[in-house]
């Protein structure tokens, strides 16, 4: 049985040698999408390549949202090149946890499965020099959270899969998943107040540069209102060490570790985190800029437009 995941990635060089050390042991074989990253996170991939890790990594510098597109891409990719018999839609923080994957695939006859995201989050309780992010990061919500993500079988005809990996349809309809299984994600969405911070001002503003047209589909949306904390009262965030320190309250949280299957890490590397959150918010500024002087160098009728934009004369007061 072909299992193969694909992977959307950006800036994860805190936790991509885990995810794949971790992850492998139940993959056939890892794709991933890099979006640009300007980090770490490229060269820890090829090592970890390089070290024997059954791996492949394509690369698009589009700085805009457009995740549909790209995971019906992926899945093509999964199944067309690799001989899936299951696509598994892995982001860079989520880790499989339960038991050996083929065995607990075998037993599905639906052609997909809907797999429950388990929330690990910040306490206060962590240990700072653990670099490992599963071992670090030992207690999950108490609170289900109700979110899952999808892995299908390949080779399925007419499929789109949705942002966020949610769902698939197949010829606009939803593909029914199962829910019965004993499979789940260990899901690390924020190791460090500023990682979250960087992440939610890049997740929104690549939602506002693709347009109104995907803005109104609310995609990204929950970037929208920490974002604008961010940008109008950011002293209520930078200045708060118990937002930066933690995400839950201990009493709202219980210790029960993931399984790390990965062993040692070898390529990943400290680095402060404020820093590291300001330079990737740098880069990621600097690349949208860069694309939007494309833009204009290569199409007259952008640059006429943005020309009118400039001319334009409103009496404010």
């Amino acid at each position: 049985m072909r299992r193969i995941s694909v992977t959307r990635i950006l800036n994860e060089d805190d936790i991509v040698e885990p995810f794949v050390r971790h992850n492998a042991v139940n993959l056939s074989h890892m794709v991933f999408l890099d979006n640009g990253s300007t980090d770490r996170t490229l060269d820890i991939l090829k090592s970890l390549q390089a070290e024997g890790f059954p791996l492949s990594v394509f690369q698009t510098r589009a700085v805009t949202f457009d995740e549909p597109a790209v995971n019906t891409f992926l899945y093509a990719h999964a199944t067309s090149l690799h001989g899936a018999d299951w696509v598994m839609f892995l982001d860079c923080d989520e880790f499989i946890a339960g038991p050996a994957l083929a065995p607990a695939l075998a037993c599905i006859t639906a052609p997909a499965i809907a797999v429950p995201l388990l929330h690990y989050a910040q306490t206060g309780q962590e240990d700072p020099a653990e670099p490992i992010a599963p071992l670090r990061m030992r207690w999950r919500a108490k609170a289900p959270t109700h979110v899952y993500k999808i892995f299908l079988r390949g080779g399925l005809p007419g499929i789109t899969i949705d942002a966020g990996n949610h769902a698939a349809f197949t010829h606009g309809q939803t593909l029914p998943m199962a829910t019965t299984h004993p499979l789940a994600l260990a899901h690390y969405p924020r190791r460090n107040g500023y990682q979250n911070l960087q992440k939610i001002a890049i997740g929104w503003l690549k939602t506002l540069a693709a347009g109104d047209s995907v803005t109104a589909l609310e995609r990204s949306a929950h970037y929208r209102s920490p974002f604008e904390t961010l940008r109008d009262k950011p002293a209520e965030l930078i200045n708060n060490p118990t937002y930066l320190d933690r995400e839950l309250a201990p009493e709202d949280a219980e210790e029960a570790p993931l399984a790390y299957l990965g062993g040692p890490l070898r390529y990943t590397t400290p680095s402060d985190p404020a820093l590291k959150a300001f330079e990737l918010g740098l880069r990621y500024a600097e690349q949208l800029a860069r694309q939007h002087g494309r833009l204009l160098d290569s199409s007259a009728e952008a640059r006429q437009r943005l020309e009118s934009w400039k001319n334009e004369r409103k009496f404010l007061f």
